[in-house]
């Protein structure tokens, strides 16, 4: 009997973006819920540590955004990364990531002013 043939490869593209806050994790995952709200797209919540959702991307067949604080003592470190199945050479997902890119750093800014300077 023939081996079965390997499943095709759908290729993915990632970006991320990260930001330092003066401030514990607690308050930062507070902040970072407060903006992100409940929804059914949610793929994965554990507290306080990491978000991942399942986002709906005109043209793109799978969208993920995953959110992880890292936990510095008295500060910590929010990172956003979003992944996205797109052919590796194509110009049109570069400038995808390059949009949604700017939406990350947008959510970024608005989950460090929720917690303050």
């Amino acid at each position: 009997m023939a081996p079965s043939p390997a499943p095709a490869v759908v290729p993915w593209r990632t970006t991320m973006r990260e930001r330092h806050l003066p401030v514990l994790r607690a308050a930062a995952w507070a902040a970072l819920l407060d903006h992100l709200g409940d929804e059914d797209a949610d793929l994965s919540v554990e507290p306080p540590w990491r978000h991942v959702r399942r986002l709906s991307v005109p043209g793109v067949e799978r969208a993920e955004q995953t959110l992880t604080i890292r936990d510095d003592g008295d500060e910590c470190h929010l990172a956003w990364c979003i992944g996205l199945t797109a052919e590796v050479d194509d110009p049109a997902a570069d400038a995808l990531l390059a949009r949604l890119g700017a939406e990350g750093e947008a959510l970024l800014d608005e989950v460090a002013a929720r917690v303050g300077p």
